[in-house]
């Protein structure tokens, strides 16, 4: 996950998309739960901005990482409009969604089918279901909004790409597993958020680890013959340039535009390889 920059996102919106918006929010006061869906299930238009918040990540879901090439991407409403469900003592506690989100473009994310959408693991003997569905958990104790005054007051779960403090709270290990970037002791509440997204947003599908893990071994390739450079006694200028080479390369596959970049940067950080900005 990478932090996903939506300051802009307003002005590429589509000529009419935010007065389209509002008068089917307005339409939603006062309707039955049914009644409601009725109106979501009519009105998709979140689905006009698919394109839109696609080159905002050169076509990455902004849960995984993942380029989605042969199926389609969905706009999930990251607080889910019709339900919302988090697990308590084992059992599923279902709570009003957030239906006054349901056309407030601030509220969508990019999403990969398997990162939006309970699915299995159909590649282990694994029953369990993973994808977020309408899972939205809060902190237990937290009383859930009920309009756009009380968001604020939500302590939330899942981290959000949009939030440039979230994304750093993933890390990756050396087989493409996703895991928490801080310790349960020091940090419990950002190791619990760090957890339990990875599981809500499905990031260890075992194709999901596999492409990871081809791009951790290529970076690893490259900070090996760094590393061998730099062992020498008398570097010529050719190693020198080698490794400016290499290091340039290292540099375009931790851009936010190229896929799965937070494994290059922390297959970078781990092997702690000094890289200029």
């Amino acid at each position: 996950m990478r932090t996903i920059d939506i300051s802009n996102l307003e002005d590429l919106l589509p000529d009419g998309w935010k007065e389209n918006a509002k008068v089917l929010k307005d339409s939603l006061e006062g309707k039955t739960a049914i009644e409601r869906r009725k109106i979501f299930k009519d009105n998709p238009i979140w689905q006009d901005l698919v394109v839109i918040f696609k080159g905002l990540s050169n076509n990455k879901c902004w849960y995984s990482e993942a380029q989605e090439v042969m199926s389609d991407m969905d706009i999930d409403h990251f607080r889910p409009k019709n339900e919302a469900k988090q697990i308590v003592e084992g059992k599923i506690i279902i709570r009003d969604g957030y239906w006054w989100l349901a056309y407030d473009w601030k509220n969508y994310k990019l999403s990969s089918i398997y990162s939006n959408r309970l699915r299995k693991d159909k590649h282990t003997d694994e029953n369990e279901s993973y994808g977020k569905g309408s899972f939205f958990p809060l902190r237990n104790g937290c009383i859930a909004a009920t309009c756009d005054e009380e968001l604020d007051d939500e302590v939330i779960y899942l981290l959000n790409p949009t939030n440039p403090n979230d994304p750093d709270l993933l890390f990756f290990s050396e087989d493409g597993k996703a895991i928490p970037s801080v310790e349960q002791e020091s940090e419990p509440w950002n190791y619990a958020r760090a957890e339990v997204s990875i599981d809500i947003y499905h990031l260890n599908h075992t194709p999901l680890k596999d492409a990871r893990l081809v791009v951790w071994n290529l970076c690893q390739r490259k900070i090996d013959q760094i590393k061998l450079i730099n062992q020498k006694a008398h570097r010529t200028a050719g190693d020198n340039a080698r490794i400016e080479i290499i290091k340039t390369e290292l540099r375009e596959m931790i851009l936010k535009s190229s896929e799965f970049s937070a494994v290059a940067l922390a297959c970078i950080e781990k092997n702690k390889i000094r890289m200029a900005a």
